[in-house]
């Protein structure tokens, strides 16, 4: 079978979690036979719109379309369905498009099609993530979209109003994502989707009723390249990582400096290890800045801690990095929210808190610190976890296969 992926934010070397997840489904779907194809774009300059893809170093081809970066998005979706059409596929999974995303459907539905989000893209115009005054937002564009309109002329008008909108904001005003005609696209185009893919139940709620059949498949991570040390450092202190964008307020790292006060009042057996170039100015003395590393040199952090946190304060669609913090044999202290409390298994393979509680996560790194046989049961349990579930091979047969296969039989049952 012939494979088309879109995907207009790709770029490799990757940005986040969800060009890691596509990459690796790819090379994996590739893996079972099957011919594949990656259609992206190049936005040099932009971190939302895309990057440097054409000297990507990939298993599988990879065309970059020219001439979508603004404009007419009718113009931008022939130009997609023109190359696609080229290379004449089987199916074609759409990832993110961006406000493009309906137009591209509806020029691609002469295809099996399915469509995968990685992040609430669909139900939240404004950022994507559905997180709002501090907290996860309980609306969504399908549901509510003449407040999700008002929400994004509210706390974007300023951008939305400049002679120079950045480019997320002017593919907003090309596409006319402002208007009920957009809506009703929208909907139009999730209607042509076969299948809509989903990281957690939480995303698969927002679409029900919409029509198509909704499939949750979580993310993976590569075992081999996570692997845990044969022994970690024996050292006085206890080290905790936080792995991830701590700069962004909605991965919890107030939450996370609070509780390593209510720590440090009692003890000076720890560290907080950040993944910043410099620790933020108003952080603990307990906190460090592990520095950035490159997605193919990270593992070397997580051989170097003791214990993981991921103290999210939205609802995380997935959790790569408390994946990969697994696979490395480190216990994970995590959020209860989105994919988080779906990955992290209850004082088996860490501890789940509740969001923004730093109370409750102080006394979870309590327990951990003060007991490395826990920490080494942990790390143990939640490296077989990761080989089980979340290995990609894995997830790419057990969940992906069937989808490709429905896809199939849907193409040989049309007349």
């Amino acid at each position: 079978m012939r494979i088309a992926f879109i995907d207009l934010q790709f770029s490799w070397p990757p940005k986040g979690g969800g060009e890691v997840d596509l990459f690796n489904t790819v090379k994996g779907i590739q893996g079972l036979g099957h011919e594949v194809k990656l259609f992206a774009r190049s936005h040099h300059g932009s971190w939302e719109r895309g990057g440097s893809v054409e000297s990507a170093v990939a298993p599988f081809p990879i065309e970059v379309v020219p001439g979508i970066e603004s404009g007419s998005p009718t113009v931008a979706a022939k130009r997609i369905r023109a190359a696609v059409d080229a290379w004449k596929p089987n199916a074609v999974m759409l990832v993110f498009g961006f406000f493009l995303g309906p137009y591209l459907a509806e020029a691609l539905g002469h295809y099996r099609l399915a469509l995968r989000f990685f992040a609430y893209e669909c139900v939240c115009p404004r950022d994507f993530r559905l997180f709002w005054n501090g907290a996860p937002c309980p609306k969504n564009y399908i549901e509510t979209p003449d407040i999700c309109r008002r929400c994004m002329v509210r706390s974007r008008g300023g951008e939305i109003a400049s002679a120079r909108p950045m480019p997320y904001i002017r593919e907003y005003l090309d596409t006319a994502a402002y208007t009920p005609g957009y809506y009703r696209r929208t909907l139009e185009a999730l209607r042509k989707a076969r299948v809509i893919v989903v990281y957690n139940p939480i995303m698969a709620a927002q679409f029900e009723g919409v029509g198509p059949e909704i499939v949750e498949i979580p993310g993976g991570v590569d075992p081999a390249a996570f692997a845990p040390p044969a022994e970690r450092a024996r050292r006085s202190h206890t080290v905790i990582l936080m792995p991830g964008r701590a700069e962004d307020p909605t991965k919890g790292f107030a939450t996370l400096a609070d509780a390593a006060r209510e720590l440090a009042a009692e003890r000076d057996d720890f560290e907080i290890w950040v993944t910043q170039a410099e620790a933020p100015a108003d952080a603990p003395p307990q906190v460090r800045a592990a520095g950035w590393r490159d997605p193919a040199s990270f593992w070397r952090t997580y051989q170097e801690a003791d214990v993981a946190v991921v103290p999210s304060i939205w609802e995380e669609p997935f959790g790569l990095v408390a994946v990969e913090a697994m696979a490395s044999g480190l216990p994970v202290v995590a959020s209860q929210v989105g994919g988080l409390q779906r990955i992290v298994r209850d004082g088996e393979t860490g501890i789940l808190v509740p969001p923004a509680d730093s109370r409750a996560l102080a006394h979870a790194l309590r327990r951990l610190i003060a007991d490395p046989a826990e920490r080494q049961r942990m790390g143990t349990a939640g490296r077989a976890l990761a080989e089980e579930e979340y290995g990609w091979d894995r997830v790419v047969r057990k969940h992906y296969a069937p989808v490709f296969d429905k896809l199939a039989e849907a193409r040989e049952a049309a007349p």
